[in-house]
């Protein structure tokens, strides 16, 4: 198993991840199910591989048959903010994308990726990273020193 950071060859794969992860939320019937939605993706891929607002780790294994598959991927986007107390840089990374295809589960990989993930986050000295988390991943982020944050609030344009 390697883990690596993603390259522009990877987007598809990335992509591919992605759309399997609003089906398993219910938000997609099937990866394919929106031709509109993974072109968007695809594009927000490709444009922050090129302007670095977002990097991505992937889980790379052999495949019985030859050659390497991605089986699981991590994304974080940066986000820049005024400088505040304690992050004179203002930036921060916000983590989306983690998703193990479901035969690759239980086997370490997002834990492996959160490493490296976090490595690249305390390198850069990133003043915090954030995430929404599933019930199911909760665990593994509060493992490693992630923390409820009660003072979030959320406001979506449209929703009322």
């Amino acid at each position: 198993m390697i883990i690596r950071q993603a390259r522009a060859a990877d987007i598809p794969a990335l992509v591919e991840l992605r759309m399997r992860l609003f089906c398993e939320v219910g938000e997609l019937d099937h990866p394919q199910a929106d031709p509109a939605l993974w072109q968007a993706t695809f594009d927000y891929f490709t444009r922050a591989a090129g302007d670095e607002s977002a990097f991505s780790w992937l889980a790379e294994a052999d495949k019985q048959e030859g050659g390497k598959q991605i089986v699981a991927a991590g994304t974080l986007a940066l986000f820049v903010r005024p400088p505040y107390p304690g992050n004179l840089a203002g930036v921060e990374g916000y983590l989306l994308n983690m998703y193990t295809l479901p035969e690759w589960r239980q086997q370490g990989l997002a834990t492996a990726l959160l490493d490296a993930i976090t490595a690249y986050a305390k390198a850069r000295e990133l003043g915090k990273v954030w995430l929404h988390a599933s019930d199911e991943g909760r665990p593994l982020y509060e493992r490693i020193g992630f923390v409820t944050n009660p003072d979030y609030l959320e406001w979506r344009p449209g929703a009322g």
